[in-house]
């Protein structure tokens, strides 16, 4: 009888056993089947995340591109008309000076694609959140800044052409190409030469020019800011991605 019961006693500490070393092969199985579910479905949506940062840093990257050249332009332009609005001021005046005073360059900035950056939601994900409050100061303060001086630019520009269209006899506009602003088409105004000594006198003309030069000097200080930010921003978005690769 006893032995019997050691027997039994035996057999169960062995059933528990088995059935103890079954149940937590199959907890262990199931807490790494549910971990690296959990893993690998994160690791999927940090790709996916990666993915979003990098296409979205290459699209600002190419827009800084772009703003850079046309910055540079804009800065070759105001310089030149600065220099030829001195000449005109000292006395020295004929036709190809006088339109080479009449351009002006307004905004051709495109904001989208930080725009749809801060969309996706991954802003907060990058490694160099400095660099992304940069990016966004860019757009922000630089493009406000350079908004608002191309706006001056822009009132200066038609109030002065309007008030020489009703102080003077124009001959004809037409539209030729301007090589000094980069051989970018700007409106030629033929004018007498006698209509243009009419206006190396005139004291209101000659005031416009006066606020031309400081309006666009004005505008060059923060073209050269907003270059310099520019290349610095593109020179991070390089470095960034190249960490993402």
């Amino acid at each position: 009888m006893c032995f019997f019961k050691t027997v039994s006693f035996k057999t169960i500490l062995h059933i528990i056993k088995k059935l103890f070393l079954k149940y937590l092969f199959e907890f262990f199985v199931l807490v790494f089947g549910i971990t690296l579910s959990f893993y690998l479905q994160e690791y999927g949506e940090d790709l996916n995340s990666i993915q979003k940062q990098k296409e979205g840093l290459t699209r600002i990257l190419e827009d800084l591109t772009s703003d850079e050249a046309i910055f540079k332009l804009t800065l070759m332009s105001n310089e030149s008309q600065i220099k030829t609005t001195k000449q005109l001021l000292g006395g020295v005046i004929t036709a190809a000076i006088y339109n080479k005073t009449v351009p002006y360059f307004g905004t051709f900035f495109n904001d989208t694609s930080i725009k749809s950056l801060i969309a996706t939601g991954v802003v907060e994900n990058y490694h160099n959140q400095q660099m992304i409050t940069d990016i966004l100061k860019y757009y922000r303060n630089d493009y406000d800044f350079i908004t608002d001086q191309s706006s001056a630019d822009e009132v200066l520009c038609f109030k002065k052409i309007g008030y020489v269209a009703k102080t003077i006899q124009i001959d004809s506009v037409s539209d030729l190409v301007q090589t000094d602003f980069g051989g970018i088409k700007m409106p030629y105004f033929y004018i007498a030469q006698k209509e243009l000594d009419k206006l190396k006198k005139d004291s209101y003309f000659r005031g416009q020019l006066q606020n031309m030069i400081y309006v666009k000097s004005s505008y060059n200080t923060f073209v050269k800011e907003a270059i310099e930010t520019n290349q610095t921003l593109q020179q991070m978005i390089k470095e960034e991605i190249l960490l993402m690769n």
